[in-house]
C-alpha cells in the first residue's frame, strides 16, 4: 500500500501503471484533455477495458469525450439522484496481479497539476486484495452498465452548454444540485438549437400563429410603456392577463396561455386592493434591462406572500411575466406543459406554487440555450422575435389537442 499526497506523485504513478499494466479500467467524476495522464492514456487506448466519467455540471472538458465517440469501452454518465462522484483508477493483468488507485482525483488536467489531492495505492499483494479486486470489478461494471455511449451528436450538443457555460461555471454546481429529475441539457432538442433554426422552428409552427403572436405581444408592450399596470385600463388588463379573448385590433389574447376559467385571478385583476398589490410588484421586474433570480423572487414576495388564497399559481404567474418580458420569461400552461416536459425531461409536473422550480427547471435552463444567448439580428423580423424570443416558445410547445 502507498499514499500519494501531491499532484505530480498521484500522476506520474497513473501515467506509470498506464504503461505497465494489460488493462486499465477507471471511474472518475470529470475529465479533461489536456494533461500529461491523458497523452498516456491515449497512447494506451488498446489496453481500455471499462471507463466511465461523469458529465455532472458540465465539468468534463468536451475535448476529452471527443476522443472517444461511439466507443464502447468509454462511456459517459450522470446519475438520476445525487451526483456521480468516484475516483478509482485500476490496473491489472490478472486478478493476482494488479494495482488501483482511490482517493480524492478526477481524471483533470487540475487534479494532477495544481489541486491538494490524495490518493491511496493499493495492490494484489495487499491484505484481503481477492475481496477488494471482485468488488472494484463488479462496481466499475456496475457504473459501465447504467452509463452512455457518447455520439457525434450528443457531443456537439453538450459543446454548446459548455461554451456557455465557460461564462458562469462557478455558480453552475448549484443550479444543478437540485436537478435530479431534469436530464441533462444537451438531450434537449429546443435548447440546443442555434439561433437560425430556433427562428425557422418558431417561424413555421403548426399553428401558424406566429405573426398573430408578435402581434400580440407588440400591443401588449405598447399598454406597459410608461405605465404601472393599475394604471391600464381594465379591459387592457384583462386582455394582458389572458382572461378576456379579444381586444382591440381583433388580436386573440388567449394565446400564450388561456386564463378565461381563472375566476380568482380575473376577480383579482378587477380589485383595486389587488390591482395595487400586483402592480407593485410587477415594478420589480423593468420593462428593459437584465432580469435576475433576485428581480423574480422580489416579485414573488411582493405579490404572492402579502396575499395568499387567490389562486394565483405558476400558470397565471407566468402568463402576466410572459407578456410584459416576452424577452425573458415563457408562460407554463397545461397547453404547452406536456412537449415542454417531455423535451426538457422534466419527469414530475410543475405544480401550482411551485414558483421556484419554474425559475430553476424552465427558465434557468431556457437562459442557457444558444440562441438565447445568441446577438441581435440584423433582419427585421428575425429581430422581432429575438426581442420575445421567450415567451414564443409556446409556438413549438403549444399541443391544441391536451
Amino acid at each position: 500500500m502507498e499514499l500519494l499526497t501531491t499532484p505530480i506523485e498521484i500522476q506520474n504513478k497513473l501515467c506509470l501503471l498506464m504503461n505497465s499494466y494489460k488493462n486499465i479500467s477507471f471511474a472518475t467524476a470529470w475529465a479533461s484533455a489536456n494533461s500529461k495522464a491523458f497523452n498516456i492514456l491515449n497512447k494506451n487506448k488498446n489496453k481500455i477495458h471499462k471507463i466511465v466519467v461523469g458529465i455532472h455540471f458540465y465539468q468534463t472538458n468536451p475535448n476529452f469525450i471527443k476522443e472517444f465517440i461511439n466507443n464502447e469501452k468509454v462511456k459517459f454518465i450522470t446519475n438520476p439522484t445525487g451526483i456521480f462522484h468516484p475516483k478509482i483508477y485500476l490496473f491489472s493483468n490478472d486478478e493476482n496481479d494488479w494495482q488501483c488507485l482511490i482517493g480524492s482525483a478526477n481524471f483533470t488536467k487540475a487534479a494532477m497539476e495544481k489541486n491538494t489531492e490524495i490518493m491511496t495505492c493499493i495492490n494484489s499483494s495487499d491484505i484481503g486484495s481477492n475481496e477488494i479486486y471482485n468488488k472494484l470489478i463488479s462496481e466499475i461494471e456496475s457504473y459501465h452498465q447504467r452509463a452512455t455511449i457518447f455520439s457525434n451528436d450528443d457531443l456537439i450538443a453538450y459543446q454548446k452548454i459548455w461554451d456557455k457555460k465557460l461564462k458562469s461555471r462557478d455558480d453552475l454546481q448549484d443550479k444543478f444540485n437540485q436537478d435530479d429529475d431534469v436530464k441533462p441539457i444537451y438531450k434537449s432538442n429546443v435548447i440546443t438549437l442555434n439561433w437560425d433554426d430556433f427562428f425557422n422552428k418558431v417561424k413555421n409552427d403548426k399553428n401558424n400563429s406566429f405573426t398573430i403572436r408578435l402581434e400580440l405581444l407588440k400591443k401588449a408592450k405598447e399598454y406597459f410603456l410608461n405605465k404601472k399596470f393599475k394604471e391600464i385600463s381594465e379591459t387592457k388588463r384583462l386582455n394582458i392577463a389572458g382572461i378576456t379573448k379579444w381586444g382591440e385590433g381583433n388580436i386573440n389574447w388567449h394565446y400564450f396561455g388561456n386564463m378565461g376559467n381563472a375566476r380568482i385571478f380575473a376577480n383579482g385583476i378587477k380589485i383595486d386592493e389587488r390591482i395595487d398589490n400586483l402592480s407593485d410588484a410587477l415594478e420589480y421586474i423593468p420593462l428593459n434591462g437584465i432580469i435576475t433570480r433576485k428581480n423574480y423572487f422580489d416579485f414573488l414576495d411582493a405579490f404572492i406572500d402579502k396575499k395568499r388564497g387567490w389562486g394565483y399559481g405558476v400558470a397565471t404567474v407566468s402568463r402576466i411575466l410572459a407578456i410584459k418580458r416576452p424577452d425573458v420569461f415563457f408562460c407554463l400552461t397545461k397547453g404547452n406543459g406536456k412537449l415542454l416536459y417531455k423535451d426538457f425531461g422534466i419527469k414530475k409536473e410543475i405544480k401550482t406554487h411551485e414558483y421556484k422550480r419554474y425559475w430553476e427547471e424552465i427558465i434557468e435552463r431556457i437562459h442557457k440555450s444558444d440562441w438565447f444567448d445568441s446577438e441581435k439580428p440584423n433582419d427585421q423580423v428575425e429581430e422581432l422575435l429575438w426581442n420575445n424570443r421567450v415567451a414564443m416558445l409556446d409556438a413549438i410547445f403549444y399541443d391544441d389537442i391536451v
